[in-house]
């Protein structure tokens, strides 16, 4: 009797469980769900980037020669006025060497000319006035004996065709006078010029110094010619003149002498100073050569001075890289030294094309570098992307360091961009936001029954989205199990956003 009454016993425990084990299967599972909220969100973007300073210096070659030595090497931090590389400076000297021979030069040159051309100016001006001079004294002379009376017309006139021929010889010889000038000129020219070289052709010399010699005897004799044409073109017949008009023609005629030597001496005396000073115009650039030649020795002595200095740095700053080595040939202008400024640092940080849209100049950041914290900005936006070490197009974004320490280029920095606050908007958990191929998504429960809701997500803090294609009403599930329910029904736990945040 007792072994039915324990069988039954046992049959009903587990038929009990049973029916508990299916209640519990059929009845709805139980999930938290959130209701959005306005409010404001503020978004943030880490990332790591490199510390630099302000600013890229690169350091170039004051003058060309030989580096004697560098004075400083990579990571090197060195001050304003610091000297980095020393020249040997052996091509400066023998510049300014060269310079002060070529100057000392051109002025003793410049001096001889300056001496002789005033000496041949002085007699030109003078020929010039004796020129003059016995012109009007010719003048009057000539008016005087062509005053004379003469009873023989036939031979006044045969002196008349006389002096016209006179007259046209004398134009004859003045032409000819003008040509050998020309030459003169020309011949004193190479001749002053085979004179300032170093090794002239001495019997090439000796010909061209005859030249000028037989030029200025020949422009001599046509000077004498044209004197005697001129006094012979005043010449009257004798035998035609009474005692008294011949006395005074007499008189006439040693004064007409005496005038026609003195001007045929003035016309030599111009023309050799006519044709030296030509030469000398031609051949010196006097002024020019001189303060060229200074200005020369001017431009080596400060190349001369810049070797010595050595190459100098321009800014407080970090050595980065050095490009030249104690013993290298370098010339004026070249890269040297790359350095950076360490008046300033800044983070160089990439941003993937993802991200970048919602960078903005003057948006503040937090920088940790190792322990060190310091705050920053964002001053500029690289608007070239290039590549980084993964070979992933990104766009380069530099960020100030608010900071007056001095920091190690090229060490790592962490870096949390605040990006700009979106006010008054929906927002939800970012934990309840999930994406796949077609995008964004959240679990919502409709009427108890969870769905599926593809959503645009906008920019996120670290705890939530914002999110638009929904409404304030929507109940979204938080359960990361939610995928497991999808079409199912569901009991709901309503958590308060505001009362998550508290608590």
């Amino acid at each position: 009797m007792k072994k039915p009454i324990k069988i039954a016993v046992i049959i009903a425990v587990c038929l009990a469980a049973a029916l508990a084990g299916l209640f519990y299967y059929m009845s709805p599972e139980n999930l938290d769900v959130v209701l959005p909220e306005r409010g404001d969100v503020a978004p943030f973007l880490r990332g790591v980037g490199k510390v630099e300073g302000e600013s890229t210096v690169t350091v170039y070659s004051d003058v060309a020669g030989f580096i004697a030595e560098r004075h400083v090497e990579r990571g090197d931090r060195v001050k304003k006025g610091d000297r980095l590389l020393s020249y040997e400076g052996e091509a400066q000297r023998d510049s300014v060497d060269h310079a002060a021979t070529d100057l000392k030069y051109s002025e003793r040159i410049l001096t001889a000319a300056s001496e002789n051309r005033a000496k041949y100016l002085g007699i030109y001006n003078k020929a010039l006035g004796e020129i003059e001079n016995c012109k009007n004294v010719y003048a009057l002379l000539e008016a005087n004996i062509l005053s004379l009376n003469i009873k023989d017309h036939e031979k006044a006139y045969i002196i008349r065709e006389q002096q016209k021929a006179c007259q046209s010889d004398v134009y004859k010889m003045e032409g000819e006078i003008a040509e050998k000038q020309a030459k003169l000129a020309k011949i004193d020219i190479d001749i002053k010029e085979m004179e300032l070289l170093e090794e002239a052709d001495e019997d090439e010399l000796d010909d061209l110094i005859d030249d000028s010699e037989d030029l200025q005897r020949e422009i001599g004799e046509l000077n004498k010619k044209i004197a005697d044409a001129q006094r012979a073109a005043l010449c009257l017949p004798e035998e035609s003149m009474d005692p008294e008009t011949y006395r005074q023609y007499a008189t006439y005629q040693n004064n007409l002498e005496t005038v026609t030597r003195m001007w045929s001496d003035a016309r030599s005396d111009r023309d050799t100073a006519q044709s030296m000073l030509t030469a000398l115009s031609e051949i010196y650039a006097d002024e020019e050569t001189a303060e060229h030649n200074k200005l020369y020795l001017i431009k080596a002595e400060k190349e001369l001075n810049a070797a010595e200095n050595g190459c100098i740095s321009p800014v407080d700053g970090i050595i980065t890289e050095c490009l030249a080595d104690a013993g290298a040939y370098v010339e004026k202008g070249v890269p040297v030294i790359e350095m950076q400024n360490d008046n300033g640092y800044k983070i160089r940080m990439m941003v993937s094309k993802y991200d970048i849209s919602a960078i903005k100049e003057g948006q503040s950041a937090d920088i940790s570098i190792g322990n060190l914290k310091y705050t920053g900005s964002v001053i500029r936006i690289d608007q070239a992307a290039e590549n980084d070490s993964a070979g992933k197009s990104k766009a380069a974004v530099e960020i100030s360091v608010d900071t007056e320490d001095d920091l190690i280029v090229g060490l790592e920095a962490d870096v949390t961009l605040k990006l700009d606050e979106a006010r008054d908007v929906l927002k939800v958990p970012s934990e309840t936001i999930y994406s796949d191929d077609d995008g964004s998504f959240i679990y919502v429960s409709e009427s108890g029954t969870v769905n599926k809701k593809y959503i645009t997500a906008g920019v996120k803090d670290n705890a939530y989205t914002e999110i638009s294609g929904i409404d304030e009403n929507t109940h979204i599930i938080m359960d990361p199990s939610a995928s497991m329910y999808l079409g199912e029904k569901i009991e709901e736990s309503i958590i308060n956003i505001s009362d998550d945040d508290n608590g």
